[in-house]
């Protein structure tokens, strides 16, 4: 009898116990070739600290790299070395002049940003700037402002401002030029009229197309108006290489008409720490930092799973829709023809925008197709979430209520025993650790 399939691939009898609110279990469990291999323990750990314990017959676990990258043990050390001694570039101190004003730019997903600010800033007066003069300008709130404030403060510092960029506010950004196609370049005002700018962003990620990579992609857009990053955004996830190679220019030529010339990046390491500090010549440090980035992240099993867990660790920053869409997107690439994937997180987030255009779907088919068009910050996360579900079941361990989770085509897992069952019920397991930032794929014939 052939196996009745609804809703995005998912067969019925999986569906089915969704619909009574159980878990559904595999009938394949029984004659599953692992059926004799003893148990062992798997710790997944997602969220700030919380970490569940799996008994697995039959599990591969891949996470960062960490033998030869291991975790800074003091990045603020690391950050004043970096910016001392610029590969491609002067020193700060002969970058800079007395009475210069100086705009130090904090990029979105930093690890451990408060540490690294403070790194930043005693720099800054080592190369002998007037604190009074300098300014923090980031793009999410600090978590730690309050104490690095008043850790200024006793150190004799207390007159470093800080202010948080608002690509909306029109009197907050200047314009600095125009560029080859004609487009008016805006940029957050502190920035534009600072004497010295010194940009502290993420280290480019593997997963993307790394000959467009923009040696400013933590400049530019994240610190321009909202007109010139929706443009941006657009342009660098297009699947055309001429729009990912003009995306690439914009952010140079950007970055060239700012006068910035020299950029920091922080290449993050496993469990939230930072791995590298690269300072210096822009097209030199951020070839590097891919470099680096690569070899902690991009990790390689021959083996798919029939249930891949992702995990998306990390505090209430990270806990968001985007990186459950790296999640998803990770577990995607391993996992085998209608297997099942589970994200565990700690997310909190109400579905917004795009995401809702999933709840109550049918044909998730349909979905991606209507989302094709969508400009919308929540349409990449939307997009991830409606391939996934189309191609089989998905599994969410959250904060969100139950019904909001099932709402938009997923089963909510609402405690270790249920995601135990599920994994124990399939045939071979793939835990993917800190899934927002991992790019797993599966090894070539010719590479195992």
């Amino acid at each position: 009898m052939a196996e009745v399939v609804v809703r995005g691939g998912a067969p019925l009898g999986e569906t089915l116990p969704k619909m009574l609110g159980l878990i559904p279990v595999s009938r394949k469990r029984t004659t599953s070739p692992q059926a004799g291999l003893p148990r062992r323990m798997t710790t997944i750990h997602y969220g700030r600290s919380t970490c569940c314990e799996l008994a697995l017959k039959d599990c591969t676990t891949l996470g960062a790299e960490r033998q030869e990258n291991p975790p800074l043990s003091d990045p603020i050390a690391a950050i004043r070395t970096a910016l001392a001694r610029p590969n491609g570039y002067p020193s700060l101190a002969a970058a800079t002049a007395p009475g210069d004003h100086v705009a130090v730019l904090v990029g979105r997903g930093l690890p451990q940003a408060g540490t690294i600010v403070r790194g930043a800033l005693a720099a800054l007066m080592d190369a002998g700037v007037n604190p009074e003069l300098a300014t923090v300008v980031s793009i999410d709130a600090l978590d730690e402002q309050a104490d690095l404030e008043r850790e200024l403060a006793a150190s004799g510092a207390a007159g470093v401002r800080f202010e948080q960029h608002d690509p909306d506010d029109e009197q907050g950004l200047a314009m600095i030029g125009v560029t080859r196609a004609g487009v008016p370049l805006r940029f957050n005002r502190t920035m534009a009229e600072a004497d010295f700018v010194l940009p502290l962003g993420l280290g480019h990620m593997p997963g993307g197309d790394d000959r467009w990579l923009g040696k400013y992609e933590g400049l530019f857009p994240e610190f321009s108006s909202r007109e010139n990053s929706d443009r941006l955004r657009l342009q660098a996830a297009s699947e055309s290489a001429k729009e990912r190679r003009k995306s690439a220019a914009q952010i140079d030529e950007a970055g060239w008409l700012a006068g910035v010339g020299m950029t920091v990046c922080i290449v993050p390491g496993a469990a939230g720490g930072i791995a590298a500090v690269l300072a210096g010549d822009p097209e030199t440090v951020a070839r590097e930092a891919a470099e680096r980035a690569r070899a902690i992240w991009l990790r390689t099993t021959d083996r798919p799973g029939d249930v891949v867990i992702a995990a998306v660790t990390g505090g209430e920053r990270e806990q968001t829709w985007h990186n459950v869409a790296c999640a998803l997107a990770a577990a995607s690439a391993l996992v085998v023809p209608g297997g099942a994937i589970a994200i565990c997180s700690e997310l909190a987030q109400p579905p917004r925008g795009s995401l809702n255009r999933l709840k109550n779907a049918v044909d998730f088919g349909a979905v991606l197709e209507r989302l094709s068009g969508d400009e919308s910050p929540e349409a990449r996360p939307a997009r991830v979430l409606a391939q996934a579900l189309d191609g089989g079941p998905v599994y969410l361990k959250s904060r969100l209520p139950a019904d909001v989770v099932e709402s938009l085509g997923m089963t909510p897992l609402e405690s270790d025993a249920e995601l135990s069952r599920l994994a124990v019920g399939r045939g071979h397991c793939v835990v993917i650790e800190e899934a927002q930032r991992l790019v797993p794929r599966l090894a070539k014939r010719d590479e195992r």
